[in-house]
């Protein structure tokens, strides 16, 4: 069965699976640590430097018609369900610590995925902005105040890193 790909950029994670030989009580060849989400989370998610970068890399995994999280190398390695179950459970975790993040913490963090992304800061903010694409970030079945508490959130930093940016010319 041929598995879609999405190209990943050259500064996206990827995952690297160095499991010890097959035991017979771990069918799947898995650290007999944590589970597949427990693992990702710590080989991949922790590469990304805060909590917004890794929302918006796992949002970009999730196909948008169906909702089903594909990732290059794990759901060839471990199987469309299985690397799904497990992008979505890290996807999950990721939105319920934003749900808690300070509004302070997330203009650091919007101003870190700028550096991050390399974009060029008033271009990214301009189409942040814009396009509002943080709204497709959220995981799917996410209550709807949760979600709005998210984008607010997310707003508000646009606002702050914007006025930040703007203040700073005018001096």
């Amino acid at each position: 069965m041929n598995i879609p790909r999405k190209k990943l950029d050259s500064d996206a994670p990827s995952i690297e699976f160095h499991t010890p030989a097959e035991s017979p009580d771990e069918p799947s060849g898995m650290p007999c640590r944590e589970s597949l989400a427990d693992y990702v989370s710590e080989t991949v998610l922790e590469t990304l430097p805060n909590d917004l970068t890794r929302m918006i890399y796992l949002a970009s995994l999730r196909d948008c018609n169906s909702g089903v999280y594909l990732h290059p190398e794990l759901s060839q390695q471990r199987g469309i369900q299985a690397a799904d179950g497990a992008l979505r459970v890290c996807h999950e975790q990721v939105f319920r610590r934003l749900l808690t993040t300070r509004l302070a913490e997330y203009v650091i963090q919007l101003q870190e995925y700028i550096r991050y992304t390399r974009g060029e800061l008033l271009t990214v903010l301009k189409t942040w902005r814009s396009l509002q694409a943080y709204r497709a970030t959220v995981p799917v079945g996410a209550m709807r105040t949760s979600t709005e508490l998210y984008f607010l959130n997310v707003a508000i930093a646009l606002e702050v890193v914007s006025q930040q940016i703007l203040g700073g010319r005018q001096s």
